[in-house]
C-alpha cells in the first residue's frame, strides 16, 4: 500500500530543505553546519546576566554610598546618591548587553570602525 520513494520525492525534499534554510537561516539544520564560536547566549543565560548586572550595580553603589556616608557622617545623602548611581550603572550595563554595544571589536560589515570613521580613509 505504501509507495517507494521515487526521484521526484527526493527532489522535493531537497527543494523543501533549501527553501526552509532560505526562510529561516538560523534554524537547527543550518546551525549544525555553522561553527559554534560561543558568541550566542541562551534566553536563560541572558536573563541571569541581566539580573546579575542590575543587582551588582546597585550593590556596589550602595556599598560605596554607605562607606562614604559612614566616613563623612552623611549616611542618608551618600547612600541615596550612590544607590541611584549604582542603579543607573546597572541599567547601562543591561542596555549594552541587550544592544550588543561594545561586544564586537574590529570594523563592521560596511568598513567602519566602532567610532564611525572608515578604516581605509
Amino acid at each position: 500500500m505504501g509507495h517507494a520513494p521515487s526521484d521526484g520525492d527526493e527532489n522535493f525534499d531537497a527543494r523543501l530543505k533549501r527553501a526552509s534554510r532560505r526562510l529561516n537561516p538560523h534554524s537547527e539544520d543550518s546551525s549544525a553546519d555553522a561553527d559554534d564560536d560561543g558568541t550566542t547566549m541562551s534566553s536563560f543565560g541572558l536573563a541571569i546576566r541581566v539580573g546579575t548586572d542590575l543587582v551588582a550595580g546597585l550593590a556596589v553603589g550602595v556599598a560605596i554610598g554607605y562607606a562614604l556616608g559612614y566616613w563623612l557622617g552623611y549616611k542618608a545623602l551618600f547612600l541615596t546618591v550612590f544607590a541611584l548611581l549604582g542603579c543607573c550603572a546597572g541599567m547601562m550595563n543591561v542596555w549594552r548587553v541587550l544592544n550588543g554595544a561594545g561586544m564586537v571589536s574590529g570594523p563592521t560589515d560596511d568598513g567602519r570602525s566602532q567610532r564611525g570613521s572608515r578604516i581605509d580613509d
